[in-house]
């Protein structure tokens, strides 16, 4: 059994107060004058009471609120340390150096004017939107500080554009296409084109003369 005052792995917690409570319910089973569910109950809450109050640095006998002050104070003072804040500092304070910290590593990503938690998010969006903005201009062709207005009518220009080269295109392929021409030759000894051909004799014609 593990040591109460070696508190385990958060991940291994869970277990760990499980394995208490099959203990618990064991135990309570085997003796045949455990027949009463409350006592059952009082005897898991105070199994938990004590294994959770040794690994927060609790009294044996302490309350679930005593016990939780405990848990809130040690965990204020880890998170504190780690954000470089004095120990006893409250979660205000605690809070407010970890969104400075943020900040401020966001205003270095997007290159932002920045000092030690000086800029603001408002500062931080105002140089990601000119970023952003600066891009669209360079890739629609406007200048680098063209306002959205300007980008918008030149990208819808150069969409119409296209659309027109390609209707454009479209007309003229049909307009080169071949067409089926009927030809008709006149002449004067030709026979009337809506009459049958007629045989004019039945004397073989001498093609020498």
């Amino acid at each position: 059994m593990q040591d109460n005052h070696t508190p385990p792995n958060p991940e291994d917690m869970g277990d760990h107060l499980d394995e208490e409570i099959k203990e618990t319910v064991h135990d309570w089973a085997n003796n045949p004058e455990g027949t009463d569910y409350d006592d059952l109950d009082e005897k898991i809450d105070e199994k938990l009471r004590r294994t959770v109050a040794g690994w927060v640095g609790a009294p044996e006998d302490a309350d679930w609120k005593t016990i939780g002050e405990r848990m809130d104070a040690k965990t204020r003072s880890a998170i504190g340390k780690w954000v470089g804040v004095e120990e006893d500092a409250d979660w205000a304070r605690i809070t407010a150096r970890i969104d400075n910290r943020v900040r401020y590593n966001v205003a270095r990503l997007v290159r932002a004017p920045h000092e030690e938690g000086d800029a603001s998010w408002t500062d931080i969006g105002t140089k990601v939107e000119r970023d952003v903005r600066g891009w669209m201009a360079s890739l629609v062709g406007t200048e680098k500080d063209a306002d959205w207005q300007a980008i918008g009518d030149r990208l819808f220009d150069q969409v119409r554009q296209a659309f027109d080269k390609v209707a454009k295109s479209e007309k003229k392929g049909d307009a080169d296409a071949p067409r089926s021409t009927k030809i008709e030759i006149e002449s004067d000894d030709a026979p009337d084109a809506g009459a049958p051909p007629a045989v004019e004799s039945e004397k073989p014609v001498d093609p020498e003369g």
